[in-house]
């Protein structure tokens, strides 16, 4: 065969299938041996574009001029403009609201206007309010910020009274700067019934601007009140912005979630987020990039969560010690990057993927991470209809280093390029479902003996694949039919190069 005709050779392997009466040849599976070095220098093409991110110069925003003023405003559960207390309604903080103020249940708010913590506190000459407290200041009723204000808080420490119902609603702008914000429930007998703990509620158009701070002991599992979380009101028009949120060189800690974003523009960078009960980052509809955090200690669920209609990249992250996978995209469409993160030691798969259906809009990539110490597989997609998955070294996963899964008769296609895997439980590879799939360029490593190395829909063509791909270091592209077909007998492989 000619170097033209051997550089898209074509390889039909099938399975040897009896009927009583009359034996016939049958075949499900279709490969193409394709020259690796065009392929991998498209490969090269598309890892040089890092696509779409957010960065700093998108969330800054003027000060409102002037002092704001500040008012004492009657809060209502339900009638019209009291949405902006949902959180508040839907966890029963008012009442909590009610046993420590002896009147109807009121609001701190400022409006028109820019306001530090000291000419707050001055303005509102009311200790049952907001007083001066340790090394800073206690806040004991719920703060709105306006949409056309800002509250500073720099070069302090912010204490939300938790037996008040204290909690920070952002329309306008917060600005945290070089400051620690925390809850504080004061000296609590043991028979005292489980406090609420503070939140920050940042509602579409909201800026929530956190820079060298911390925030520590906020949040808890109820709605829009797990610690920071960002959300669009149905009350809200159509032409208000997303909610903006840069976390920059901060720390969370102790936090229900850290951060539950819906409906935002989001920067969080070389930040570290400890000890968190449900997710350290939770995003849902939103453009975002995640950039440098540590992330330690998720007790209960992935550690970062994506889904909806959200893009963005998640970027030389430090992963450790997630209750259940360090990286979850469940549902998701835009384009979407996760590179170059380290995971390690996830209670179940390192990255999982799951439902990103045909119609998807955008690009799933996973390039340059190492996954290593999974209680369950590496990389576990199950109904993914399209992803990239190149040059991850994933080691030490006791299921498969990546298993496909896809139930149903949709088409898909996924990329595994340049992967080194090594020390795996089951299978490196196992596919099903999966109609089309290219490999070339991975390595396995620290084989155990007798070990099947592609599983599924892969194992019989193992070694014809294996074979492409490893020996003779092609492409594979392998199309696998829903049912068998009749087919003329395979040829033998082919050199690609």
């Amino acid at each position: 065969m000619n170097r033209l005709a051997a550089s898209f050779c074509t390889v039909f392997i099938g399975l040897l299938l009896s009927a009583p009466a009359l034996a016939q040849t049958l075949y499900r599976h279709q490969i193409e041996a394709l020259p690796s070095q065009p392929q991998q220098q498209a490969l090269a093409e598309l890892l040089a574009d890092t696509g779409a991110s957010v960065d700093a110069a998108q969330l800054i925003a003027t000060l409102p001029s002037g002092r704001a003023r500040v008012s004492l405003a009657p809060m209502f559960s339900a009638q019209l403009g009291s949405w902006p207390f949902e959180s508040l309604v839907g966890s029963g903080l008012f009442k909590v609201i009610a046993d420590y103020q002896s009147q109807h249940p009121q609001v701190l708010r400022v409006d028109a206007g820019s306001i530090d913590l000291a000419q707050l506190e001055r303005a509102v000459a009311n200790p049952k309010v907001l007083t001066r407290h340790k090394d800073g200041f206690l806040l004991s009723y719920p703060l709105l910020i306006g949409a056309k204000a800002a509250l500073l808080i720099e070069d302090s420490h912010l204490y939300l009274n938790s037996r008040s119902g204290a909690a920070l609603i952002n329309l306008g702008q917060l600005r945290l700067q070089r400051s620690h914000l925390q809850s504080w429930s004061g000296a609590t007998e043991p028979d005292q019934p489980r406090l609420f703990r503070p939140f920050i509620m940042a509602w579409a158009g909201s800026l929530t601007l956190i820079e060298h701070s911390s925030l520590t002991r906020l949040g808890y599992n109820a709605h829009l009140t797990r610690g920071l979380s960002s959300r669009r009101s149905p009350q809200q028009g159509a032409d208000t912005g997303p909610a903006r949120v840069l976390i920059r060189d901060s720390q969370l800690r102790e936090m229900a979630s850290g951060a539950e974003l819906h409906n935002a523009l989001a920067l969080i960078d070389n930040s570290s987020f400890d000890d968190i009960q449900q997710y350290a980052i939770d995003l849902h509809d939103s453009r975002f990039s995640l950039r440098q955090n540590r992330i330690r200690q998720v007790h209960n669920q992935s550690a970062i969560r994506i889904g909806g209609t959200s893009s963005g990249d998640v970027t030389h992250n430090l992963i450790v010690a997630s209750g259940k996978s360090a990286i979850e995209v469940v549902a998701q469409s835009g384009d979407l990057s996760l590179r170059d993160n380290l995971i390690g030691n996830s209670g179940s798969s390192g990255i999982r993927l799951q439902d990103r259906p045909a119609q998807a809009d955008g690009r799933l990539l996973l390039t340059g991470n190492l996954i290593a110490n999974s209680h369950g597989s590496g990389i576990d997609a199950q109904n993914i209809s399209a992803a990239l998955i190149i040059g991850n070294r994933i080691s030490a996963s006791p299921e498969y280093a990546i298993s496909l899964r896809n139930s149903g008769s949709q088409p898909s296609e996924i990329g595994l390029f340049n992967n080194r895997l090594a020390s795996i439980g089951k299978s490196m590879i196992r596919s099903h479902g999966v109609t089309r799939l290219q490999l070339g360029g991975n390595r396995f490593e620290e084989l155990a003996v007798n070990q099947v190395v592609l599983a599924g829909d892969l194992l019989p063509v193992q070694s014809l694949l294996l074979e492409t791909t490893v020996k003779l270091g092609c492409i594979a592209r392998l199309q696998i039919a829903a049912t068998a077909q009749a087919s003329a007998p395979p040829p033998r492989t082919a050199r690609c190069d």
